[in-house]
């Protein structure tokens, strides 16, 4: 056999675990770049200023929480369904269907990509009108073209993920994410210190004058903003390049001998009609998903300007460290940038679930499509359960460590404000974490419109009790969090009940869910316990690592004692007979 088949099989042979564990692995790396990102872009702007490191990301958040959703609109699912209807011709050998859909995509993604550039750059002066924040314009203009960039990548990810090769994906991923952290934070910091120093010896910024100092180093930080953004826009090309090239040296991971052997593909017009009637399901699922973080930036920005006027005093009492901001009309950015960076930490959990999600897809469609129900159960339970072996633990852990964590992290005011956010948000992961895996198998099952109700009541929920809570006073920016506890914990609740009635399919409750929780519970009581007898008596560094160290061998202790793992996990790791061997010996085994 020739090197070139040895690949392409290679290519189909990644099984769900190794493609999770593939993707997982790789949205670690590129999350933790994500993370080490917006955390080194709020120290950036805290060198030059404490109250500039709200402000900072809270213009940073602006820009991008109105890009998601226009990129969500300009793929309108495309991707995902790409990578599931390439999963359903391999699974039935229709191998010409593959590279048809492939073709068909491509014309679709470049005109996409086009519009909504254009789109986000016109509508970026309207924008910031309604969010009242001028100086995030600049990053705005500047994160338009990514749009269209995000597209020609997402014609080929969306295809090797039908083929279940995550490899691809995961690589292009990580480029993306070390050219966001590398290009991005050396342009935003240049921008700030060169700006500066013209501000200094010319009273100018890049030769504009200004009234005053303030209004001049505001606009420094829409400029240094933009810059950081460019990094973003630079990592799509490289990606991109990256991913064509692959394509190219890989043929797509189809034989000669398998496309000899393939039925006539469909049509051109009859592909693009299945694509539109399952990407638009999945397109607005996912735009329901991201809108949401602009409709929190629009409803939170405008309720505490709206307190700032009214309850202006109030708001500067309780945080007094941003009174100036309260008078010059920048507090709700600045809270909005606290927020944000409380949600960095938790998104961190919730893209390791996002994985789970994108490698079950192909894996559940393919079980239901041949009416494989033994397989399916066994591909439905290992989802829930690696989503809440790895959710519970984590969000319970954010949420008791939240002050420390974020003051080790950002460190300032960000982190006295982020931290009571973050104490909620821990909590959240539970839910926004375990959706997402749920949805994307219920789509791989036929629900594809259900995702979308499911997100919406979501929303819905979280936009009412923004209202309630966040236009109190007393309650302000923590509102937001609540809000988003409540809205996913419903939406959840119902996704699993749907995923049950539709595939007739009892998941293992009590291994996949309980006792996970269980362990999580006893992991969280000891992180707690530990940091609260340590806290005082040692720095914050070393008590927060032992209080991690000792809920992390709590929690191992735990899952071992509850005999959580059974015979058919092992399934899930490749030449096993050894392993089970001795984890029946070790009486670890249920």
């Amino acid at each position: 056999m020739s090197r070139k088949k040895v690949k392409d099989k290679s290519i189909k042979s990644q099984t769900f675990v190794k493609g999770a564990m593939i993707m997982s692995l790789a949205l670690i790396i590129v999350k933790l770049c994500g993370m080490i990102y917006k955390v080194a872009l709020t120290r950036v702007y805290g060198i030059f200023g404490d109250e500039l490191a709200s402000f900072g990301t809270g213009l940073f958040n602006n820009a991008y929480e109105i890009y998601v959703p226009l990129f969500t609109l300009a793929t309108a699912g495309f991707p995902i369904a790409v990578s599931r209807l390439i999963s359903e011709s391999n699974a039935n050998k229709r191998y010409k269907d593959i590279r048809q859909i492939h073709k068909v995509s491509i014309p679709f993604f470049i005109i996409m990509g086009v519009i909504f550039s254009l789109l986000m750059f016109g509508g970026s002066f309207f924008y910031i009108r309604i969010i009242h924040s001028p100086y995030a314009l600049p990053s705005m203009i500047c994160l338009s073209p990514t749009i269209f960039f995000g597209c020609l990548v997402s014609i080929y990810r969306g295809y090797f993920e039908g083929m279940r090769n995550m490899t691809p994906t995961s690589v292009s991923e990580i480029i993306e994410g070390a050219s966001k952290l590398i290009f991005g934070l050396t342009f935003a910091y240049l921008i700030m210190k060169f700006g500066l120093d013209s501000y200094e010896s010319t009273g100018t910024v890049f030769g504009i004058t200004f009234a005053d100092k303030k209004s001049a180093i505001y606009t420094l930080v829409g400029f240094s903003v933009s810059g950081a953004v460019m990094g973003i826009t630079i990592g799509s090309v490289l990606s991109f390049l990256y991913l064509l090239i692959k394509y190219k040296r890989v043929g797509g991971g189809i034989t000669q001998a398998e496309l000899d052997s393939s039925i006539d593909a469909r049509s051109k017009n009859e592909t693009f009609k299945v694509l539109i009637k399952t990407a638009i399901p999945i397109g607005l699922g996912a735009l329901v998903m991201n809108i949401s973080g602009t409709i929190d930036g629009l409803i939170i920005q405008n309720l505490i300007s709206d307190l700032s006027t009214t309850h202006g005093s109030e708001l500067a009492a309780q945080y007094p460290m941003y009174a100036d901001a309260v008078t010059d009309g920048t507090i709700h950015t600045k809270l909005w940038g606290c927020y944000g960076t409380a949600l960095t930490l938790m998104q961190l959990v919730t893209v390791i679930t996002q994985a789970f999600g994108t490698t079950a897809m192909p894996m559940v469609t393919s079980a239901y499509a041949k009416g494989d129900r033994k397989q399916l159960k066994v591909a439905i339970n290992r989802v829930l359960k690696l989503t809440c072996l790895v959710t519970f633990p984590c969000g319970i852990g954010l949420a008791v460590l939240a002050d420390p964590i974020m003051e080790i992290v950002y460190g300032g005011n960000v982190a006295i404000v982020g931290g009571e956010c973050l104490k909620i948000m821990g909590i959240s992961v539970l839910f926004m974490a375990g959706i997402t895996p749920i949805c994307s198998m219920l789509q791989g099952v036929g629900k594809v419109s259900t995702p979308v109700k499911l997100y919406s009541l979501a929303v819905i929920i979280k936009v009412v009790m923004n209202f309630a809570l966040v236009s109190n006073v007393n309650v302000n920016i923590r509102g937001a969090a609540t809000g988003t506890l409540v809205g996913f914990l419903v939406a959840c609740v119902i996704a699993m009940y749907v995923l049950v009635k539709a595939t007739g399919i009892r998941p293992n409750f009590s291994n996949a869910i309980i006792k996970p929780l269980v362990s999580a519970i006893l992991c969280g009581g000891g992180a707690f316990l530990t940091y609260y007898l340590l806290g005082s008596r040692m720095n914050i560094y070393m008590a927060t690592l032992i209080s991690i160290v000792v809920a992390a061998i709590i929690y191992v202790l735990a899952i071992i004692i509850l005999r959580t793992f059974d015979e058919n996990d092992l399934g899930m790791i490749k030449n096993n007979e050894k392993l089970a061997k001795i984890l029946a010996k070790l009486r670890v085994l249920k």
